[in-house]
């Protein structure tokens, strides 16, 4: 039942009733297929289509519960940006990819959000300049005498960073931009801080953390995933070390988490569902760890079954916990082995395990002589005869049963991405989960 409400919470979006309507004159798309598309948090979907007549004019009827940001697209890629907070709205122009010739009729809002953007970009292209003339002024020795020049380019910094909150102040109060706008600040500025402005990291993250998740805007504002996603990018590059970097990951997860238990089941399960998948994705296995451990204690109720069972993972094989016994074959089993073991999943058909079979045997024969470490490599082929071309010769312990994913080793060990790493001590324990070779290499060397 839980699953069921959670799938028409996705597919009944928005009612649709009674409708609105977005119309157009664009001459240089003329006879062109017109298509809006809506958000729903983390997804994209059709709101209507039309075509346009021999005159580029074109009628778009859509939903009257739709209120939000949405993307008008057209057969030759082109596209923009709209606000659908009015009821009927009219573009006039030439081409959409020629901004300048758009106006609105009956879209005050389109045209405030227009000049906003235009406003934002022309200012940050200024902020560039004058932030990369800054240092110059204070460091070269042939610019330092020219100290007015330098305290004009600091006074100009400090003025375009009032005028950003100053465009904002002049968007009407409760309007749905006023709420947008600093929302797709904040995703803008977030790498330029991570690679330039570093300064900043405390404001962009202290701005994240009082993000209210909940906030019905949120759902068709097409920031979901830029938002979360450019953050936890932002921790990954906030020059600090490892450590530092997973307990600030780990806090924001926590937040994220408090903030929408209360209220909101079936998007907290949505965005650990992504959130879990972005962290394996960037290999950031602690903050997976720490997202699924979370979850399983404290909000089990919310997440689905299949997301769940993937999150045990992190609970069923953390570190220090014994590894699952397996069956390699008739005679043999993982607990044979009184060694030290890096326990190998991959398959021939992974561009990455044939990259990975390359850097093994580089570290195969040093770990064995030094560490007595056996590399055991279970592959989850299908086709004997291109597990056999893909793994003859090779030095260490190869087993397959030809069950791909349906081999039990692969089910208990939630084996959903190849070359997956385990690094095992004698005694079956589980030192650490590599995130490639070199990692594992350092780990042999360095704490075995």
């Amino acid at each position: 039942m839980k699953n069921i409400l959670l799938t028409l919470t996705i597919l009944l979006p928005f009612q649709w009733g009674q409708s609105q309507t977005l119309k157009g004159q664009l001459k240089y798309h003329a006879g062109q297929q017109i298509m809006l598309t809506g958000f729903n948090y983390y997804k994209t979907f059709e709101l209507t289509k039309t075509i346009a007549d021999s005159l580029g004019n074109f009628t778009l009827t859509y939903p009257k519960g739709y209120r939000g940001m949405a993307v008008l697209k057209t057969q030759n890629n082109s596209s923009l940006i709209v606000v659908l907070t009015e009821p009927d709205i009219t573009i006039k122009g030439t081409d959409l990819k020629e901004v300048d010739s758009l106006h609105y009729i009956n879209g005050v809002r389109n045209q405030q959000y227009a000049n906003t953007a235009k406003a934002y970009i022309q200012q940050q292209q200024v902020y560039k300049a004058w932030r990369y003339l800054q240092p110059k002024y204070k460091n070269e020795e042939f610019l330092k005498p020219h100290k007015e020049v330098s305290e004009l380019i600091n006074k100009e910094i400090k003025r375009i960073e009032a005028a950003d909150d100053n465009i904002i102040k002049t968007l009407p109060k409760n309007s749905y931009l006023r709420w947008f706008v600093p929302m797709r600040k904040l995703v803008n500025d977030m790498p330029a801080t991570a690679y330039s402005y570093t300064e900043r990291l405390t404001k962009n993250i202290e701005q994240f953390r009082n993000i209210d998740f909940n906030h019905p805007n949120f759902k068709t504002s097409g920031l979901f995933k830029e938002l979360i996603e450019g953050h936890y990018l932002l921790l990954e590059n906030m020059g600090q070390s490892l450590d530092s970097i997973y307990t600030q990951m780990n806090i924001s997860t926590d937040y994220i988490i408090h903030n929408l238990k209360a209220d909101n089941g079936s998007l907290l399960n949505t965005i650990s569902e992504k959130l879990y998948k972005y962290f394996e994705k960037r290999s950031l296995f602690k903050a997976a760890a720490h997202l699924s451990n979370q979850m399983l204690e404290k909000n089990p109720h919310v997440l689905k079954d299949s997301i769940a069972k993937t999150m045990q993972k992190y609970r069923n094989l953390k570190a220090g916990n014994i590894a699952p016994d397996i069956r390699l074959n008739a005679t043999k089993k993982l607990s044979d082995y009184k060694q030290p073991v890096l326990l190998v999943f991959g398959a021939s058909w992974c561009p990455s395990c044939k990259d990975g079979i390359k850097e093994l045997l580089k570290y195969y024969e040093p770990w064995k002589t030094k560490k007595n470490v056996e590399v055991v490599y279970i592959s989850i082929d299908t086709d004997k005869e291109e597990y056999e071309k893909a793994y003859q010769n090779v030095p260490w312990h190869m087993y397959c049963n030809y069950k791909g994913r349906d081999t039990q080793a692969a089910k208990d060990y939630f084996v959903n991405a190849t070359p997956t790493y385990l690094l095992l001590d004698k005694d079956r324990k589980i030192l650490v989960h590599p995130n490639s070779l070199g990692h594992a290499d350092a780990w042999v060397n360095y704490k075995l």
